[in-house]
């Protein structure tokens, strides 16, 4: 995106208004914004990399407005008072991302029910230093949304074989750890990726990739897989995985070692355990875990409910999140809720919030 470079002519123009824009900032007066990125010469460059799809959920845009959203928002940010929005971006490509009318604006619906508050003006950070001036240094902010454009967040989202998305195996960031919070969960929650309508278009074509590639290396049939996960198709992201998962499962197994040793227990995870429940499971009866154990919360006078099972999923209104946190967000539509606090449990007739029963098992640190 950084070498991406806009026409001569639409630059130009863009220039004139943003000069404008710049003078109103220092006048203190209304700032006007031409949407000028709404323009093909910029439009198509963008539509070139991708293709006509959304760079967020990846759904082929057909017959319908191609949106071009402004990654960080250009004239105010949602939940950060008196910020001015990033201004000086708004005529500037690298901050253009091609998106449907649901990330962008909102609208996607889960069994009829409208989920997702959408991209629109908010741009939360996980950490840093938010940049509120054109003189700021924007790589001190740590975006909490995944950024399409940016070459390593696409490998946080992976895709279950049901066609969830879902956080990839990357361990989580110091920033991540700090905040008690995950990025893709948080994405996937602001954006509804996983609404009703593109849960089983991703777990049917994950199918059918799986069932090709069983064919080896026919010709036509490599080139019906190359037209499924190639940059430009829908969901080519989970296209891609249930490929790689197909070959990794076609490889021969791995000779056994001739000497088995008792393995060792897995490490705890310091920054996994601030943000989702993984090792903590092992000290919930598997029973009950495998009934499920229902979590409790209150927010603004009302009851939630969720189930914890397993696999160390919070399912919320039908919908399985990783963390307590994006889980208790998911449930109340708060974007300022912390889940583990949030959320209760009862064990042995006691009840105490997940931040009370991890405590109990990994203490804080003793100060230094």
């Amino acid at each position: 995106m950084q070498a991406l470079t806009a026409p001569p002519a639409w630059a130009t123009k863009a220039k004139r208004t943003l000069d404008a824009v710049r003078a109103a900032v220092a006048a203190g007066t209304k700032r006007t914004f031409t949407m000028h990125w709404t323009e093909d010469a910029v439009r198509n460059l963008l539509l070139e990399l991708a293709g006509d799809k959304c760079w967020y959920c990846e759904t082929l845009i057909v017959r319908a407005d191609i949106t071009v959203d402004h990654y960080r928002p250009k004239s105010e940010v949602l939940d950060v008072p008196g910020h001015p929005g990033y201004w000086w971006l708004a005529y500037d490509v690298s901050n253009y991302r091609i998106a449907c009318r649901h990330c962008n604006s909102g609208g996607a619906r889960y069994n009829g029910v409208r989920e997702g508050r959408a991209k629109g003006s908010q741009f939360p950070l996980v950490g840093g230093t938010r940049a509120r001036t054109s003189a700021d240094d924007l790589d001190r902010e740590q975006p909490l949304l995944l950024d399409p454009a940016h070459h390593s967040d696409p490998d946080l989202l992976g895709f279950d074989s049901a066609g969830y998305a879902r956080r990839s195996n990357t361990p989580y960031s110091q920033a991540e750890a700090k905040r008690g919070l995950c990025r893709a969960d948080e994405t996937i929650r602001i954006l509804a990726l996983n609404d009703s309508h593109l849960v089983p278009l991703r777990s049917r074509l994950m199918r059918e990739v799986t069932v090709l590639a069983r064919y080896g290396d026919k010709t036509d049939i490599q080139q019906l897989i190359d037209d499924k996960v190639g940059p430009k198709a829908p969901y080519s992201s989970a296209a891609a995985m249930a490929l790689a998962l197909q070959r990794a499962c076609d490889r021969p197994a791995a000779a056994p070692t001739p000497a088995a040793t008792t393995p060792t227990p897995a490490a705890v995870d310091p920054a996994r355990f601030r943000v989702d429940l993984q090792d903590l499971l092992e000290h919930l009866d598997p029973d009950d875990l495998k009934a499920g154990i229902t979590l409790t919360g209150r927010h603004e006078k009302k009851a939630h409910q969720a189930v914890l099972n397993h696999e160390g999923h919070i399912k919320v209104l039908g919908r399985p999140w990783r963390t307590p946190t994006t889980a208790a967000r998911a449930a109340t539509g708060s974007n300022k809720i912390d889940g583990w606090d949030f959320w209760r449990l009862t064990i042995a007739g006691v009840e105490q919030t997940l931040a009370e029963f991890r405590a109990r098992h990994f203490p804080p640190p003793a100060p230094a």
